[in-house]
């Protein structure tokens, strides 16, 4: 917590209060002088501008015009009065012992006023009857009745009489006022009589989640303060920081003990004002604080308890003692006056002056202080017993004696709080008039305003942001205050804006560097007084305890000496610090030269000597023996200062000094002893642990090489981290800078590691070079298609359009910016250019063409002749004319024919347009059958996958299928929907013929190798091998391993036509997936319908000619011969087939039907 006596030396801003600011001759100070000029102006300008609206509208001071004396008959105590007209009621009290009947004239008394003196007349004003009656009954039914105020609420004016000894104890005779008469209304209004709102705002409680716990908790205060009772004391903070107890203001409770939730907190905003009501504890009263948020300082007002009200234009508040204003002004009167309540306000017409009333209800006390809008203060407090004013302004008050008296002075004053209907002397031509006085007092008001902040610290929270707010909101806000009948006060208004826009930097500097200064200084200090208390508690048994007090003297003053060097330094408490600390550092010099001339003073130095000494020897580590070396070199900076203080103190006996210094220099040769003790043992040390060391320091070094370079990608972190790593290698250098054996192993890592670095640089850089060129050529190659594309649009707008919306531009632009990105400046520059130039080209040609070619599209004309222009490039191309292909020189009438054979061997194709078309193919076929091949390719489709698909999910597969076949020109909704049909027939029909998919002719090659050919053994291996992915793929359908043993198969089946000759190699690879599929499924061969159909008929043809015995003979004789049986059996068929009628087609089976006959009889 912070203490009282730290808070007055320490301000709220973190800056010391004495310090003044000490600006250095630099920007900020020259802007400082410039706003000082420019409010000099501004100061006269509004003097002149004041003068003539006095001039204008009249100008009414407050002066004292002088003293009247008015007798009453009796001596009494004067209590108040109250001008009716031009009379004045004084009203008092008398006590009179004895008399039982009071009367009117033994409390009231009226006077006439004229010619600034007082006449005395008949109660004439006051000799209501009904008034009397109510009068005396008063009096004779409450013996303590006595006169207490006049009040006028509204047109009524009310008697007051005090009744008892409460607050509330009070009879009112109630009174019409009309003009200059009075008329008794009744006595039964006491409810009306009532003071006006005591506080112009709300007392808020601060809502349950404000409550901020911590170490130190606090509650938020709208998040702009922070209060606390806890830790014993009162504490309000500007920082939101629970770790810490400081604040800017603090004072004790009464009670120590007691939690955040025990005091009582309520608070008000006003601008920038915050208003607290505290109670802390069981305490009976609140504590009331007012604390500004732009200067950031907080004052305790109990005084507010009674009344507190708002003053003009929220400027502040004011309080019956003083006042306090949103700039941060403060002020708080002597005046000894307790539990004032507000009375009311006076305004005065001329729109500046306001005063404002407190009155204490048992005294009688009137206490008016006047506040003036436009110089922003309030003059010293008028404390009266009585006061009343007249239609002119007139003040009349009385200042009441203790004693009953008959003679009575009373003050006239002049002020401006005339009536409302009354006229002074006004200039009605004047331009002033028409603005009207209460405006120009406004706009005065804010410019006095500007005038205070320009005079304000560099403390004060966003001086030049309100500076520049409010000269700016007084320029735009006030239309004639740029005129020349206001002296045209805007202009240093606007200087003034323009220099605090450029002070608001160099301001948030200077605040920083105060505040770092204001903080090191509190630092300091808090480091002298914890050394100052060592210092004076301290016992001092031995010479240790003398060396750290000394010690921390020593560095306490050399922290003081660098604050003198800080800017905006606070010099006095520097001094005072100093001075403080050069005084306690003298008194335990002093007792530290009389402890050392004891003879066992320096024993402890001496032992710990001894003991290091010793110690030398067993020493492991040179960790261990620098740290005892750091101790030795410890006791000796020790040493050196006991030196110190005894050469520069002044000691009487110079034996002393000498026998002291005497001393210390045995201890001194004790310890150079162990030092050189020390310095060989460490030489020792480091020989063995060296080795270790440079070893373990190396592999780090290998290890942070290879890390470096795989996250090297670019050439700067080549750079960067190469320039780490020679770091890390010359402090290795200093750190074995003693063992030569490494100085050579050092340099040729240091090449090593900058060859690597250097392979890897160079590496980056090609492989950055090869990107710019590719992004270049890509660039390029968009930019001749942006060229082409500008070329052909018709005006100005569409260019600009296209340059704005086209993804092409907007591709440019970003292989623009990952050229960047590489860093490669030159090309930039040429895209960017080529860009513009394409752009400013087009735009000039097409203004050129649309003035050249005004006849028409590609049409000059020349007078009223037009002639046609060929803008078509020159370009070789070929024709196809008349059924023949020529060669064409485009834009001209140039035809050659071509006679090139390649080309005319061509000629059946010259009218297809798409590879996916021809007079035979459609193209909707073409695409069934692609995707039909890419079923059966791809491992993840099948046909029994396809044909489980519905027409949508078919569809949909197709179109995915044909999108990026550009070529084959598909269009959507035609010939995917035909495809679909197609294809859905062929899968339909693949999945019924089973394995009579494959053709005829590659079954019985398949069939006729694995029953006659190849080797028996390796076939029986395969076929269990096959039978054996044949279980698998029941369980596993996915498994794919037909590739595999299709791979096996194929070679051998193409050797096998080579070898004999009975096929084409064409069937190879068809008949070696039918043997893949054949095998692993069945031990039979599939045989086709048409060629059991044609088998029948020739066995029935041979047993109708009786040629079966023959055919079987001839077939027999061949049995050890397959293929020369197989050509027989083949040159049968092929006979049979010539004799007779089965169809073009069955010449297909003649293979199928051979290896038929070869498997068995027929």
């Amino acid at each position: 917590m912070a203490s009282e006596e730290q808070q007055s030396d320490i301000d709220d801003g973190g800056s010391p209060k004495s310090a003044t600011p000490q600006l250095e001759s630099g920007t900020y100070e020259i802007i400082r002088n410039r706003l000082k000029g420019y409010a000099q102006d501004l100061r006269e300008r509004l003097q002149q501008l004041g003068q003539i609206r006095k001039d204008v509208f009249g100008s009414i001071e407050t002066v004292l015009l002088g003293s009247e004396r008015v007798t009453t008959e009796h001596n009494c105590v004067p209590r108040d009065m109250i001008a009716i007209g031009d009379q004045i009621i004084f009203g008092y009290n008398i006590h009179f012992g004895l008399k039982k009947t009071t009367h009117i004239d033994d409390v009231f008394s009226v006077y006439r006023f004229e010619d600034h003196s007082f006449h005395s007349v008949k109660l004439d004003l006051i000799s209501d009857q009904q008034f009397q009656r109510d009068f005396q009954e008063i009096y004779k039914y409450y013996k303590d009745a006595e006169f207490a105020k006049f009040f006028v609420i509204g047109p009524n004016l009310f008697m007051t009489f005090k009744v008892g000894k409460g607050d509330n104890d009070v009879k009112s005779l109630k009174w019409k006022i009309t003009g200059d008469k009075l008329v008794y209304v009744d006595n039964r209004s006491d409810h009306e009589v009532r003071f006006p709102v005591q506080h112009e705002f709300d007392w808020k409680r601060p809502p349950r989640e404000s409550f901020q716990e911590g170490r130190h908790p606090h509650i938020s205060i709208d998040d702009r303060l922070f209060v606390e009772t806890v830790g014993g004391d009162l504490t309000i903070k500007v920082e939101n920081n629970t770790l810490t107890g400081e604040g800017i203001y603090a004072e004790s409770v009464e009670h120590v003990d007691q939690t955040l939730d025990d005091a009582e907190v309520l608070y008000a905003i006003v601008g920038t004002i915050i208003l607290l009501k505290i109670r802390p504890y069981q305490e009976n009263d609140f504590r009331y604080f007012i604390y500004n948020e732009k200067i950031q300082k907080v004052w305790r007002i109990d005084s507010i308890a009674d009344s507190c009200v708002l003053l003009p234009d929220d400027h502040g508040v004011i309080f019956s003692n003083g006042y306090a204003l949103g700039t941060g002004e403060f002020k708080v009167f002597d005046t000894d006056l307790q539990h004032m309540k507000y009375d009311r306000r006076l305004d005065a017409p001329n729109g500046e002056d306001y005063l404002y009333v407190f009155y204490n209800t048992d005294s009688g006390t009137y206490v008016l202080l006047r506040y003036n809008l436009i110089e922003q203060k309030v003059d010293t407090p008028n404390i009266c017993n009585g006061t009343s004013f007249f239609h002119a302004g007139e003040m009349v008050c009385f200042r009441a004696q203790d004693d009953a008296q008959k003679h009575h002075v009373l003050q006239i004053w002049q002020t401006p709080y005339v009536s409302d209907d009354y006229q002074p002397t006004t200039n009605t031509d004047s331009f002033l008039y028409k603005i009207g006085n209460k405006e120009i007092v406004r706009g005065m008001a804010e410019c006095h305003e500007v005038l205070g902040l320009i005079e304000k610290e560099d403390t004060y929270s966003g001086l030049y942001h309100d500076l520049v707010r409010a000269s700016a909101g007084i320029v735009d806000s006030y239309f004639w205050i740029s005129s020349e009948n206001c002296f045209e006060v805007a202009k240093p208004l606007i200087q003034i804006r323009q220099s605090a826009e450029s002070a608001i930097d160099e301001f948030e500097k200077v605040v920083r560097v105060k505040k770092n200064s204001a903080d090191q200084t509190r630092q300091v200090r808090q480091n002298v007084e914890e050394v100052q208390r060592v210092a004076i508690n301290s016992r001092f048994e031995n010479v240790d305890d003398f060396v750290q007090s000394l010690a921390g003297l020593r560095a306490v003053r050399g922290e003081i000496v660098s604050l003198r060097e800080l800017r905006y330094a606070d010099i006095p408490l520097i001094e005072k610090l100093e001075v403080e600390v050069a005084e306690s550092s003298e008194r335990v010099s002093q007792r530290c030269v009389e402890f050392l001339l004891r003879d066992n003073a320096l024993d402890p130095y001496g032992e710990r000597i001894d003991e290091q000494t010793v110690s030398i020897g067993g020493l492991k580590k040179v960790t261990d023996a620098n740290a005892l070396a750091e101790a030795i070199s410890e006791s000796a900076q020790e040493l050196e200062m006991l030196i110190d203080i005894v050469s520069n103190l002044d000691i009487d006996d110079a034996t002393h000094r000498t026998r002291i210094i005497d001393n210390i220099s045995v201890i001194f040769g004790k310890v150079n002893t162990a030092r050189a003790s020390l310095k060989g043992r460490i030489k020792d040390l480091m020989s063995v642990e060296g080795v270790a060391e440079f070893n373990s320091q190396m592999k780090l070094l290998n290890q942070a090489v290879v890390n470096y370079l795989d996250i090297c990608d670019s050439p700067e972190k080549c750079e960067e981290f190469l320039t780490k790593v020679m770091i890390q290698l010359e402090e290795l250098e200093g750190q074995f800078a003693e063992f030569d054996e490494f100085v050579l192993q050092l340099t040729e890592k240091r090449e090593e590691i900058y060859n690597a670095f250097e392979t890897r640089k160079v590496s980056l850089i090609e492989s950055r070079n090869k990107r710019a060129n590719a992004l270049m050529k890509a660039a390029e190659r968009i930019l001749k298609g942006v060229k082409a594309r500008i070329d052909s649009l018709e005006s100005v707008n569409e260019i600009n359009a296209y340059f704005a919306s086209d993804l092409m531009i907007e591709k440019i632009r970003d292989l623009v910016d990952q050229l960047k990105e590489l860093e490669d400046s030159v090309k930039v520059d040429d895209v960017q250019s080529q860009l513009k130039t394409i752009r400013e080209d087009a735009v000039r040609q097409l203004k050129d063409r649309q003035e050249l070619f005004v006849g028409g599209e590609n049409v000059i004309k020349f007078g009223s002749h037009h002639f046609s222009v060929n803008v078509q490039a020159l370009d070789l191309t070929t024709v196809l004319r008349d059924g023949e292909m020529y060669l064409h020189l485009t834009g001209t009438d140039f035809f050659e024919l071509i006679t090139d054979e390649h080309l005319l061997a061509t000629r059946e194709v010259w009218q297809q347009e798409v590879i996916s078309e021809n007079v035979e193919v459609y193209r909707g076929e073409y695409l069934a059958w692609r995707m039909l091949e890419f079923i059966n390719s791809d491992s993840e489709w099948s046909l029994e996958k396809y044909g489980d698909l519905d027409e949508e999910q078919r569809l949909s597969e197709i179109q995915k299928f044909m999108a990026p076949r550009y070529t084959e020109a598909y269009a959507k909704g035609v010939h995917d929907l035909d495809a679909d049909k197609i294809l859905k027939g062929l899968v339909d029909m693949e999945l019924a013929i089973g394995l009579l998919r494959y053709h005829t002719k590659a079954r019985a090659l398949g069939r006729l190798y694995w029953e006659y050919f190849g080797d028996l053994q390796n076939k029986q291996l395969m076929q269990l091998r096959l039978q054996g992915v044949g279980t698998i793929s029941e369980l596993f359908p996915a498994s794919a391993e037909q590739e595999q043993y299709v791979a096996v198969l194929e070679p051998l089946l193409a050797e096998f036509v080579e070898t004999t000759g009975l096929f084409s190699e064409d069937y190879v690879h068809q008949a070696a997936n039918y043997l893949f599929e054949e095998r692993t499924v069945s031990t039979s061969f599939a045989i086709s319908r048409r060629a059991a159909e044609l088998y029948d008929a020739f066995e029935r043809h041979l047993k109708q000619n009786s040629f079966l015995k023959k055919f079987q003979e001839s077939a027999t004789r061949l049995a050890d011969s397959p293929k020369e049986r197989f050509i027989l059996l083949r040159d049968w068929i092929e006979a049979f087939l010539e004799s007779t009628d089965h169809g073009e087609t069955a010449v297909d089976y003649v293979d199928e039907l051979a290896v038929l006959l070869m498997s068995g009889p027929v």
